[in-house]
């Protein structure tokens, strides 16, 4: 359903009873990447899968946004449904936003999962990839965003297995609006820096990392998890970028483990 959240229309798909789990999807996708953990998690918790302002079915900004605008987007939408505190995961673009959350509103949150991210701000490189990337969804649409994530996010022999999961992903992805993928890579491209905030998070966090991920490589991720205080740290092999999607079963059952030993 829609929510009228900080003067735009954000969609939510809510499933379940229980403690709340919210979960921050990436880029250029949608709260439909969490499906296989939705109904891996609903007959025990309250599941939460916002489309991020500017994707999915979520209003597109009428101005330029950050990544603390996502989290504020966030924040007020816990107040509006009434959560006080939740288990957080973010993936890739989502872990951003949990980061900001994390320095916002660090109380409200019980447990943190940190999927294929990473802390450190874009670098010179890969801020002019973003740039460049904008200028081309507003030339040719989202079809850009999805020829230059798709093999990046699943494994050759995972595309060869399962040819329904690639349809899936390139019809999530096509739909997205173009002007909301470039308002997300603008806010991505100039993120602010999240290292400084790990040795602070004092919530239990899991942190999971695809064996093949070329965006957020195992190591990127090990290296941030050494700096989480108690984090627990997992590859999941052969897997790429797409951990949620591409190894679900593996997935779900991190996952499920972590979220059994969180405090509501």
């Amino acid at each position: 359903m829609k929510h009228h959240i900080n003067g735009a229309e954000l969609f939510v798909e809510e499933k379940g009873h229980g403690a709340p789990v919210i979960l921050l999807h990436g880029f250029p996708l949608d709260h439909r990447m969490w499906q296989s953990q939705i109904d891996a998690l609903s007959g025990s918790y309250r599941v939460i899968t916002p489309d991020l302002r500017g994707m999915g079915q979520s209003d597109v900004p009428v101005s330029n946004i950050s990544i603390d605008q996502y989290a504020n987007d966030i924040l007020t939408l816990m107040d509006k449904m009434g959560i006080e505190k939740a288990a957080l995961g973010g993936f890739s673009m989502g872990g951003y936003v949990a980061f900001a959350l994390l320095r916002k509103a660090p109380k409200r949150f019980t447990g943190l999962i940190l999927a294929n991210t990473r802390p450190e701000a874009d670098g010179q490189e890969a801020r002019k990839n973003r740039l460049n990337m904008s200028v081309s969804l507003y030339e040719k649409g989202s079809v850009v965003a999805r020829d230059a994530m798709l093999p990046k996010l699943i494994t050759e022999p995972s595309k060869q297995e399962h040819p329904k999961l690639v349809d899936t992903l390139s019809m999530v992805m096509e739909s997205m609006p173009a002007e909301g993928l470039v308002h997300a890579c603008l806010a991505m491209a100039f993120r602010e820096d999240s290292v400084d905030l790990l040795s602070s998070i004092s919530v239990p966090t899991l942190v999971i990392a695809g064996e093949q991920d070329p965006i957020a490589p195992p190591d990127v991720m090990k290296k941030m998890a050494d700096q989480i205080n108690g984090a627990s740290y997992h590859v999941i092999p052969a897997a790429s970028h797409l951990t949620p999607m591409e190894k679900p079963e593996a997935f779900n059952a991190l996952l499920i483990d972590f979220l059994k030993g969180i405090k509501a």
